[in-house]
């Protein structure tokens, strides 16, 4: 057998009012709690943009001070390598100037050098020169010595042979005097005859 057909039954007009009533109050509520979410939710919206105004703000702020920076940092970069560029300019040219001056000492220090050099073979052939002048003239001056010691002893040999003839002449001549003294006075009578 087939089975039986449930009929629709017929609702109740009342039924039907409590249960249009439950649903606007379950709309109501929904409605309200949409009103409540998108409340809540243009709060955080409001908040996220006044939280992202703010760090946008904070970000201008930051680009800002970072373009100052960084435009500082170039000038510094900029100034400091204007000063370093200088610097070595100054110094590369110092050292140029200390090169050259250092390159005319060392001429000069060898041109001294050879005159000092020259000056010794000069002063060294002097000394030679000298040394020779010294040697011929102490030959000279001990030949001279050994002339005068001779001329001296036979000047004074000469001297002596003749002041020992004078001698000789003047005791004859004295005993000449004294003897023609004698006979004059025994001639006079004024000596003993021995005498």
């Amino acid at each position: 057998m087939p089975p039986k057909k449930k009929g629709k039954g017929k609702k109740k007009k009342g039924d039907d009012d409590s249960e249009m009533e439950v649903k606007f109050k379950q709309s109501q509520h929904e409605v309200d709690a949409l009103k409540d979410q998108m409340a809540y939710r243009r709060e955080l919206s409001r908040r996220s943009e006044a939280t992202a105004a703010e760090y946008r703000e904070k970000m201008q702020v930051a680009e800002t001070k970072y373009e100052t920076a960084q435009s500082d940092m170039k000038e510094i970069s900029s100034e400091l390598t204007k000063q370093y560029k200088t610097m070595q300019l100054d110094l590369n040219f110092k050292i140029d100037q200390y090169e050259n001056e250092l390159a005319m000492v060392k001429g000069r220090l060898a041109q001294t050098d050879q005159e000092v050099a020259k000056q010794k073979i000069e002063y060294d052939r002097m000394v030679r020169e000298k040394d020779q002048e010294i040697r011929k003239l102490e030959t000279k001056v001990s030949n001279l010595e050994t002339s005068f010691e001779n001329l001296i002893d036979i000047n004074f040999d000469n001297i002596l042979a003749r002041l020992n003839a004078q001698k000789v002449m003047m005791d004859k001549q004295i005993d000449d005097i004294l003897l023609k003294n004698k006979d004059s006075l025994r001639e006079q009578n004024l000596i003993p005859l021995e005498m």
